[in-house]
């Protein structure tokens, strides 16, 4: 004869609520029943939630090569390429933004004159699946560069071209940087 004191109770009973509740919290549901064999009446409901999502290329770099800080310099025409667009309905559509991270760029030579963000503007490129908006940098507010078709699986433009203004100020030969970051969103 098998015998469970109190303490012994207590324990089983700690355990017990120990596994339902590493149960309950794992995210697995159980089900349990008799069933007589053969038997194919059991289902599995399985479910793939799906997070809005794009793949995106950028440059990793726009460069411009200026000989002249009198003449407005265009850089190389940049590709831009979403591809995976998935969106929660299909009348959503997928923007494509930019921000500077400076209102100037970091001169070679520290207080220097460089130029400004604003500086900087693009063309409105001819898009596949998009609407290429023409524009000015900004490091106070995100500008539109384009907006993707509703329901397009993917956008791009090989032949967005950003260019630099003149500014005959600038005296001092080297890189002047500036930080841009991108904004793929849904509306």
């Amino acid at each position: 004869m098998c015998h469970v004191n109190r303490l012994g109770k207590r324990m089983l009973f700690r355990i017990g609520l120990g596994c339902a509740a590493w149960c309950l919290g794992s995210g697995i549901a159980w089900a349990q029943v008799t069933v007589f064999l053969p038997d194919t009446s059991q289902t599995t409901t399985l479910t793939a939630n799906v997070s809005e999502q794009a793949r995106v290329v950028v440059p990793a770099s726009v460069t411009f090569s200026v000989t002249d800080v009198a003449t407005a310099t265009p850089a190389t025409a940049a590709a831009v390429t979403i591809d995976r667009i998935v969106l929660a309905n299909a009348t959503k559509q997928f923007r494509i933004s930019v921000q500077a991270g400076a209102a100037t760029f970091t001169p070679p030579v520290v207080a220097t004159t460089t130029w400004s963000a604003s500086d900087v503007t693009w063309n409105a490129p001819s898009w596949t699946n998009a609407t290429g908006s023409a524009g000015t940098l900004s490091s106070s507010a995100y500008t539109t560069l384009a907006t993707c078709v509703a329901d397009a699986s993917a956008c791009s433009t090989t032949g967005l071209v950003f260019t630099l203004a003149a500014k005959a100020t600038v005296q001092r030969a080297g890189s002047h940087t500036l930080s841009v970051t991108w904004k793929f969103e849904s509306f």
